[in-house]
């Protein structure tokens, strides 16, 4: 395993602990971050993720699982994760996978694109 994907598998990891300090402990500072809730503009930098993933996590519950991660350059991997995300009380809305490719920066997750799915 690649010392990217380490931090990738690490930052998953805290995402679905809803782990806010492991999330931070692995994005870069100057991190920009999709909309993935409501499809707005990025965020921008650090603390603008992390009060998105906050909002996420105050809104729905989603739990993401690796299927397949391929080294795309030395700071890229792109995966196939499968996302399920359910309501606070436990209804199902929506499990789908989706392809994902992750830039990183100084060893940390510095953006994410999505390619397809999501």
């Amino acid at each position: 395993m690649s010392r990217l994907q380490a931090v990738l598998e690490k930052a998953f990891a805290a995402f679905n602990a809803r782990d806010l300090a492991g999330i931070r402990a692995r994005l870069h500072p100057e991190v920009i971050w999709p909309d993935t809730l409501e499809s707005g503009p990025p965020f921008v930098g650090r603390e603008a993720a992390m009060a998105q993933f906050a909002h996420i996590f105050a809104t729905i519950v989603p739990n993401i699982e690796l299927i397949r991660v391929l080294e795309e350059g030395a700071d890229v991997l792109t995966v196939e994760a499968q996302y399920s995300v359910e309501s606070p009380d436990g209804h199902i809305w929506t499990d789908t996978r989706a392809t994902l490719t992750y830039h990183f920066r100084d060893g940390l997750l510095s953006g994410m694109t999505i390619v397809g799915g999501f």
